[in-house]
């Protein structure tokens, strides 16, 4: 995994045994991540949130935490916090660059595959999320609840803004991606209804709400890699053989034809035979590939053709009777012109 999230940054930057200066590789990191594509920093975001809060869970002081919720790992003020807070932050940068690659990926497809206009709602709407994630880690719940608790409730919005969109401004996409929206609108009001009746905590319902978060996020990654992959080159069709030019008509071959004359034809004297000789010509081999000359209907125009080929006009012009009648009269016995 860690292998294709970091197949696009420079390999130089990420080992210690560059000669460059820190400067010039720090400048390279950070144009591989803002290079990289959406699938990459997808990964990379869940790989730092998963990592920071199993770090946070291990070495929390208070086992009893999630009996409230999981914005309680970052209030007891030790290193359990500091990873809780400091994941939440770059956790929620790295959705930010998300963002930006999605709707760089999203922009050659509208007007195709998704309306105009979605790159850029893609956009704030995942940078709502990415936002209001980092700002969860930078107020803390002991600091400012209020002010915790908005953000919290901003990020939901982001998401569900997400869901209400998708399915009107990616039209086009795979259906798989309607399918996973409508079970995720399930999944997260049964969570809701469940957690407004007491039978699950907060906490629960954050598992739930992250999971169907990035469940719907990789069905969105899976689509815009259908949509966006270049189309396979067509086979190529087989070489049509090129035809023969058409060769000068040969000279007619003749060929002598004996004919004697009968008995009681004439002869000369002392008995000879008269002999006629008689050339006949060979049909040259031009003659059998000669076009038919086409019939004096088929060289008319398409106006005068419909009048001329059915009898009666099949679309006689409003209010022009004498055409009408010369196209239903008979048919004009006057030689045509050659």
């Amino acid at each position: 995994m860690l292998r294709t999230v970091f197949a696009s940054f420079p390999a130089s930057s990420l080992s210690g045994a560059d000669p460059t200066p820190p400067r010039v590789r720090l400048h390279r990191a950070v144009s591989g991540l803002l290079q990289a594509d959406a699938l990459r920093l997808a990964v990379l975001a869940l790989t730092i949130l998963l990592t920071g809060l199993g770090i946070s869970i291990a070495t929390t002081t208070n086992p009893q935490w999630w009996r409230l919720h999981f914005s309680q790992l970052g209030t007891y003020g030790d290193a359990s916090a500091m990873f809780f807070n400091g994941t939440l932050i770059l956790g929620g940068s790295t959705v930010l660059l998300f963002a930006r690659a999605a709707a760089r990926q999203l922009r050659p497809l509208e007007g195709t595959h998704v309306r105009r206009g979605t790159a850029m709602t893609a956009r704030i709407l995942f940078s709502v999320v990415g936002a209001n994630l980092a700002l969860v880690g930078c107020v803390p719940l002991t600091t400012n609840g209020f002010v915790h608790d908005r953000v919290a409730a901003a990020m939901v919005l982001g998401f569900a803004g997400l869901l209400l969109t998708s399915p009107f401004m990616m039209h086009r996409f795979p259906k798989r991606l309607v399918l996973t929206t409508g079970f995720v609108f399930v999944g997260l009001f049964a969570g809701a209804w469940v957690f407004v009746a007491g039978t699950i905590n907060l906490a629960l319902f954050e598992v739930i709400a992250f999971s169907a978060m990035f469940g719907w996020s990789g069905v969105f990654l899976s689509a815009l890699s259908a949509c966006g992959a270049p189309a396979k080159p067509a086979t190529p069709a087989a070489p049509v053989p090129a035809a023969k030019p058409a060769s000068a008509p040969e000279e007619s071959a003749f060929l002598p034809v004996i004919a004697t004359a009968s008995d009681a034809g004439p002869r000369l004297a002392g008995g000879a035979e008269i002999v006629e000789i008689r050339t006949l010509a060979e049909p040259s081999a031009s003659s059998a590939h000669r076009v038919p000359r086409r019939s004096r209907a088929s060289r008319m125009p398409v106006r005068r053709r419909r009048v001329a080929v059915g009898g009666v006009p099949s679309h006689p012009r409003r209010g022009c009777r004498a055409s009408a009648a010369r196209a239903a009269s008979a048919p004009s016995r006057r030689p045509a012109r050659r």
